[in-house]
Order: C-alpha cells, then structure tokens, then sequence
C-alpha cells in the first residue's frame, strides 16, 4: 500500500470513530474524538435500545442516573418529555417543583435526577442529554410509579350478632415494599393499642404481602360503626358494622314494612281528601242554584 492510500485509510478511520453511534450502553455517555460527548456503543451489542425502565412506588425518592464521560465545558440536562419541560441543567434547576434537582458526588460521572415523594403523573419517560456543535444526545429513562392499596376483604357492611366475634382481614397489594404500619380505625380512634374495651388482637404479616387481622370478641352494640383500615402507603379501606341482638334484623324489617302499609293507606287518604275539596265549589253552586230558583 502507498504512503497516500495509507493516510486516506487512517483519515477515513478516524471521521468513523468521530461519528456518534445511535444505540450502545444503556446510561453511558463519552466523548468522541472530536466533537463528543456521544453514547458508547459495543459492537457486540447494537440491538440494545437506547431508553432503560424503572419502578418506583408512589412517595418514594426517585433516582434516575446518567453517567457522562469526558463531558468538558458542556452541561447535561434533564427533560421531561411529556411536556419537554427542562427540569435541571447542570446543577441548576429550572424546575418550578423544589422536587426535582440533580445529585451529582464531586469528580462524578453520574448526573442523577431526583424526584422527592414520588406522585402518580411523576410516571412517564425522561431525557438525560448533552448538547454538542453537531446535535444533541440523549438517554431516555421510563418511569413506572405503582400505587399500593390496600382492601378489607369481604362485603362493605358486616352484620354480626351480639356477643360473637368480630373478625376483618385487610390485604396490602401491588406495592414495592411493605408499609412502615397498619392501623385499624373504629369511627376515627385507633384502636390498635386499645386496652380500655378489651377482647381487641391485631395481627400483621409481612411474609409474601402484607396482611393484618382485626379480632373483637364479645361483640356488643357499642362496637357497632365505621372500621377502616390505614397502612403508612395507601389510602384506606372502610367497612360499616352493625351489631344486633336477637332478631332484631327480622323486626326492623317488619317495622319498615308497616310504615311502608301505613303509608299506602295515609296516601289513600290524602287522594281522597283531595276529591272531596275539588267537589265542594260544585256543590256550592248547585246550592246557591237551587237556592235561587226556590226564592224566584
């Protein structure tokens, strides 16, 4: 090969390596020869996609990372793209929500977004990029915010009988760690702790999912209310009770079926009032008629 084509061949290699690569590592920024900074990219990897995901739970902190190498005198900004709002640009933030801010150690690589106490419309995708003389490039990452809930199994009213045992069951489900507590509720008091009524166990599991059992033996009027369920992640879960003595049910039902007849009949009654003050004009008249015609 010739001196010539021999430089030809190296300055073709070189303009290669300066041009940025559309897919490669995910999170990884480096500078190009030239103009960088541009993703790393593996030849043995080309299929990867340039976006990652991640899960975090609703009122968590979120950290999205992004590490740039070589980045020089340019700034790596954070995007949300479901309004391409600018949330940050190298440390600053642009941000109206105190939020969002970038995490950044000293002689770093990683530009962190941070998102503090985690909201449903925090979800969506993310753009980590660096602007350059020939473009921009970006990392996109795609957050997924679950909301735990939580559900006192079986119907939303409870009717038990005086002196039986009152037992509810409440289920935590798709969160991604367990609540801190779980508190039961009787119309507005704790009752967890309650050791002034007595016959009141809680139970909570945390083994495969989080569980909590509520158990009030001898059950009396007085237990009768609201009960809620209130776990440190969720909202919480409510159900009524009603305690009875005897066929107390039965006779309430009884009783409001003979205020449903008395009704029928005081309506009855009522149609037929009506009638007979819509006949009195008429009969007046033919009164004052006939009256008239008796005289003449």
């Amino acid at each position: 090969m010739t001196p010539k084509k021999t430089a030809n061949s190296l300055l073709w290699l070189a303009v290669t390596l300066a041009i940025p690569s559309s897919t490669g590592t995910a999170g990884v920024l480096v500078s190009g020869p030239t103009e960088g900074p541009h993703r790393m990219w593996d030849p043995t990897s080309l299929d990867l996609m340039n976006a990652t995901n991640q899960t975090v739970q609703v009122g968590s902190t979120a950290f999205l990372h992004c590490q740039v190498l070589n980045l020089a005198d340019k700034k790596v900004s954070w995007i949300r793209r479901r309004d391409y709002h600018v949330l940050t640009s190298g440390l600053i933030p642009y941000a109206q929500d105190e939020r969002f801010s970038v995490v950044r150690a000293e002689d770093s690589d990683d530009w962190a977004l941070q998102i503090k106490f985690v909201q449903e419309r925090d979800a969506g995708a993310y753009e980590c990029q660096v602007s350059t003389k020939v473009g921009s490039y970006g990392y996109v990452v795609n957050l997924e915010v679950v909301v735990p809930v939580a559900t006192i199994r079986g119907s939303k009213e409870l009717h038990v009988q005086s002196g039986s045992t009152i037992s509810l069951l409440c289920v935590v489900e798709k969160g991604l760690t367990p609540p801190h507590y779980v508190f039961w509720f009787h119309n507005r008091k704790m009752i967890n702790y309650d050791q002034s009524r007595g016959g009141i166990s809680v139970v909570t599991d945390h083994t495969t999912k989080t569980t909590s059992r509520l158990t009030i033996s001898d059950a009396k009027d007085t237990d009768s209310g609201q009960y809620s369920c209130n776990a440190s992640n969720t909202q919480p879960s409510t159900v009524t009770v009603f305690v009875t003595e005897g066929d107390k049910p039965a006779a309430i039902q009884r009783f409001g079926s003979s205020c449903q007849g008395v009704y029928m009949i005081n309506s009855q009654h009522h149609h037929l009032l009506l009638l007979l003050f819509s006949l009195i004009p008429i009969v007046l008249f033919l009164l004052h008629d006939t009256a008239s015609h008796l005289l003449s």
